[in-house]
């Protein structure tokens, strides 16, 4: 009864041990954003816009929430693999020297495995808007 007990606890140990290490491994891991440039545009030419050109870092085994920006976005994949998964459409995989397109407002996430990313990103911003927005069909 005795050895029952201590391989129950031994058996307890472990899987909270596992448990732990598990819930650390999906802790959410820091996305770097350096704004490179952002610009207004001129408004006989597109008005209440400006240009936004950022440089993401994604680590790797990174999961970035569903979200949309109030901006067309394109990218240019400098390092690393990127799947960007968005709604309706087949995903990018972006991968060093490609380019890749998120259309206006719409649903995307981005998906990083074994390999972190590095993105230069380009977007055609609404002026005076949040650089994104979380998913919430009330933005829309």
């Amino acid at each position: 009864m005795r050895l029952t007990k201590y391989l129950f606890l031994i058996f307890f140990g472990i899987m909270l041990a596992l448990c732990s290490t598990v819930n650390a491994q999906k802790q959410p891991k820091e996305i770097k954003i350096k704004n490179l440039l952002l610009e207004s545009l001129a408004q006989e030419f597109t008005p209440d816009r400006e240009v936004r050109i950022d440089l993401v870092e994604f680590p790797p085994d990174t999961l970035l929430d569903w979200h949309w920006h109030p901006g067309e976005e394109f990218h240019y994949y400098l390092e690393g693999e990127v799947e960007i998964q968005i709604e309706g459409q087949p995903p990018i995989i972006g991968k060093p020297g490609m380019l890749g397109h998120v259309p206006f407002k719409v649903k995307h996430r981005a998906v990083t495995h074994v390999k972190g990313a590095k993105v230069l990103v380009f977007r055609v911003h609404t002026k005076g808007e949040p650089w994104k927005y979380d998913f919430d069909e009330h933005h829309k």
